[in-house]
């Protein structure tokens, strides 16, 4: 009897040691995909629950249409138009909601605000313009089919060859860049600095940008390669680098395993930036492109 209690005390102490080890990079790597795939698909505002987006800049306005018990229905029509479930509009810098004769206050419409069963909506500060915000208010549907039979991001297999060190050289001039989006209109970033790298026996340099130059805690590079359009997706991939304590870096490591799709890849309700920045290879890691059969 001592004996098996024992053993119990050991098994338990080896699943403790095993579940408090270090994960190995490529542990990691599967962990932030099975992340992806529940933000994708399985959290209350993922990104394939958005059924509709109304962008509203200054002095704009949304009405919010659709029937009562048929999520499917709801939908933003521009303006504000004759008797809808809602009216949303920005002024002054805030976003405000009216529905039923009631008025929401910014923190709850950032949150959530129920709709329906299985409907609401929420909002988040964005750009409109270059450099200029506003917010988009996402509609949600709970039920949407394109989350339901969602089965997963495709990745290439993990490849160690593509963790590269780079040598990072700040711009300290942080010089405006604007990016083309996915919705046709323009977004603008901060141009952090350049890595240069080795990677498969050539020498790259690509550009990283910030959303705002006084606070880098991350950057992100828009990138394309041999393979866009031919296997990964057409508008380019980004891929971040962060954990580099203060800005900035001397060095930085790239993992291109990493590489990911914008949200626009699966969802038309976002405005992405269409990468133009070139790296001359195929880079055969990250994330593929959703819509080709691999």
């Amino acid at each position: 009897m001592n004996g098996l209690k024992l053993g119990a005390a050991l098994l338990a102490a080896f699943a403790s040691i095993a579940a408090t080890a270090p994960k190995s990079p490529e542990q990691v790597w599967r962990s932030g995909i099975a992340e992806a795939n529940q933000a994708y698909s399985k959290i209350p505002h993922a990104i394939l629950k958005i059924q509709d987006a109304a962008y509203l800049g200054e002095g704009a306005t949304a009405t919010l249409f659709g029937t009562r018990g048929k999520p499917d229905s709801y939908h933003w029509v521009q303006g504000k138009v004759g008797n809808g479930v809602l009216v949303a509009y920005f002024q002054g810098g805030h976003v405000h909601v009216l529905m039923a004769g009631k008025s929401f206050d910014e923190v709850t419409i950032q949150k959530s605000v129920p709709v329906d069963t299985n409907v609401d909506i929420a909002a988040f500060r964005t750009q409109v313009s270059a450099g200029v915000f506003g917010v988009r208010i996402m509609l949600y549907n709970q039920l949407r089919a394109a989350a339901v039979n969602f089965k997963g991001l495709d990745y290439f297999p993990y490849d160690p060859t593509y963790v590269v060190t780079a040598a990072f050289k700040p711009d300290s001039k942080f010089p405006r860049r604007v990016f083309r989006t996915s919705r046709g209109t323009d977004k603008q970033f901060f141009h952090a600095g350049d890595a240069t790298f080795t990677l498969k026996g050539k020498t790259f340099t690509l550009p990283f940008y910030a959303d705002d130059p006084k606070t880098i805690t991350d950057m992100s590079a828009f990138f394309i390669d041999d393979l866009t359009g031919r296997g990964t997706y057409g508008a380019g991939r980004y891929v971040d680098i962060s954990d580099f304590g203060r800005f900035p870096p001397k060095t930085a490591t790239i993992n291109f395993n990493d590489a990911y799709n914008p949200n626009c890849a699966r969802s038309a309700f976002y405005t992405c930036p269409v990468a133009t920045d070139l790296l001359a290879l195929a880079v055969r890691a990250g994330e593929r492109d959703p819509h080709a059969t691999h």
